[in-house]
């Protein structure tokens, strides 16, 4: 979790679109009040789906996606259900509704987005909160949600018109929320190519065949099987050294037996003469 490289994307998109992100996040923020959370799921989906797009997919926003929200009215209606229980929450000591708070933190992109139920989207965005780290998603949500709130309230009560910076609050929390959600969440598309390419490097170049009984061959005794075996024939002069050493070794005994037959000859002369 890189919260320097949210708050980096938050820049960028305030910069780059402050109007549609200031003004709009204003304007849904109020909406959501007056209805008293009730449209919270489809304002609050829309602007938080205009954000996710345009990271993601560098598409420029329009003051139209602020209200994208409403064409899946029926599906981010029951959102309001989620505010209200963490609203409960943080009057009962505070705790229940951080942890609600922090449990629930992906529903409404993982809603928008990927156009999840409330319920599958709810028990999705529990069990990554848990897998990747509750601490971890408890410290964003302060950083996001808590903090900044206590610092304008500081710097209000010795210059009162700091109240004004309370307007970037909304592009603050959606931004870093929807560059959480793209880091945690990748599309469905990325991720299947990865697994293919990760399959494709994994999987090996040679595959032993397999026998009429199904068995697997040994891979080194196949690839040894593969391999030819280098005979080369023997040269001419290979082949008249290798039959040149019994006939040396006959010439080398011949003068043995002929000494000896010498000596015998001799040896019988001797005898006759005696």
């Amino acid at each position: 979790m890189n919260f320097q490289a949210y708050l980096e994307n938050t820049y960028k998109i305030i910069k780059e679109e402050p109007i549609i992100l200031i003004l709009g996040g204003l304007i849904v923020q109020l909406l959501s009040v007056f209805s008293l959370g009730l449209l919270a799921g489809p304002f609050l989906g829309g602007y938080t789906l205009l954000v996710i797009l345009y990271l993601r997919e560098n598409r420029k926003p329009t003051f139209n996606d602020l209200f994208s929200g409403l064409q899946q009215f029926a599906s981010l209606f029951p959102y309001f259900l989620v505010l209200l229980l963490i609203f409960l929450g943080f009057m009962l000591l505070v705790l229940p509704g951080l942890l609600l708070a922090t449990w629930w933190l992906y529903v409404l992109p993982l809603m928008v987005d990927r156009k999840m139920p409330f319920n599958d989207a709810m028990r999705l965005s529990m069990n990554t909160v848990n897998e990747k780290g509750f601490f971890m998603h408890l410290i964003f949500l302060l950083l996001i949600s808590v903090i900044p709130v206590m610092i304008i309230e500081l710097v209000s009560a010795m210059m009162p018109f700091a109240q004004v910076l309370k307007i970037l609050i909304p592009p603050l929390q959606v931004g870093c929320l929807a560059s959480l959600y793209i880091d945690q969440f990748k599309k469905p598309e990325e991720s299947n190519d990865k697994q293919d390419e990760t399959s494709a490097e994994i999987a090996p170049m040679v595959h032993p065949p397999e026998t009429a009984t199904g068995a697997q061959i040994d891979k080194e005794k196949y690839l040894q099987a593969e391999q030819p075996v280098s005979e080369e024939p023997e040269t001419p002069v290979q082949a008249a050294t290798t039959e040149s050493f019994p006939k040396e070794n006959v010439l080398d005994e011949k003068p043995d037996q002929g000494t000896d037959e010498s000596d015998l000859d001799s040896e019988k002369d001797n005898t006759g003469a005696t």
